[in-house]
């Protein structure tokens, strides 16, 4: 007798294949990227607008990897998928409320690497929406009902444009700032 459940997850094996190879090829590249640029990078300040979007998009890509991880576990139960969904879920959205909070304490956007535009809209806003989706289908998973699963492609999708976006700003922000050390001496 086969299981509707595992059958809806097993049904998505595919799309977490597809988005878990995306995210840890990404994921790979950043590293690259750091790595080329160590030095500088080690040298700005723990608080500054760059340290956090770099932490928050590399966390987004991980979230990504471990959405697919989750699904691709075989013969998963409503517990096995809806706890650690609701987990990660609960735990990016406490990160980004911190967020939300340094934000708020910060609108000015002098000496800022990020526009307001920028943080919200790439950052805060995508964050916010894509892991409130997660809570919801993580409860509505542990109850079994899959339903709304089709919101976790929003998620993902969502989740990965912002992140390589994010990623591409950073990677030319870096540049833009070794320039400018360079050229003052």
């Amino acid at each position: 007798m086969s299981d509707p459940f595992v059958e809806t997850i097993d049904s998505w094996t595919n799309f977490f294949m597809l988005t878990g190879s995306v995210a840890a090829t990404l994921i790979g590249l950043i590293f690259v990227s750091v790595s080329l640029h160590i030095d500088f990078i080690a040298s700005v300040r723990k608080d500054s607008d760059m340290n956090t979007m770099a932490r928050q998009t590399f966390g987004d890509f991980l979230m990504i990897l471990s959405f697919a991880f989750i699904f691709m576990v075989p013969f998963e139960t409503p517990m096995g998928v809806g706890v650690p969904l609701l987990i990660l879920g609960l735990m990016m959205l406490a990160r980004t409320g911190k967020l939300w909070l340094k934000f708020a304490r910060s609108r000015s956007s002098r000496g800022r690497a990020f526009t307001s535009n920028q943080m919200l809209g790439r950052l805060l806003i995508p964050n916010t929406v894509c892991f409130a989706i997660v809570v919801f289908l993580a409860i509505g998973i542990l109850h079994g009902d899959t339903r709304y699963l089709d919101w976790i492609v929003l998620v993902v999708i969502w989740l990965m444009i912002s992140s390589t976006i994010n990623a591409w700003d950073l990677m030319l922000q870096v540049a833009d700032m070794k320039r400018e050390k360079e050229q003052q001496g």
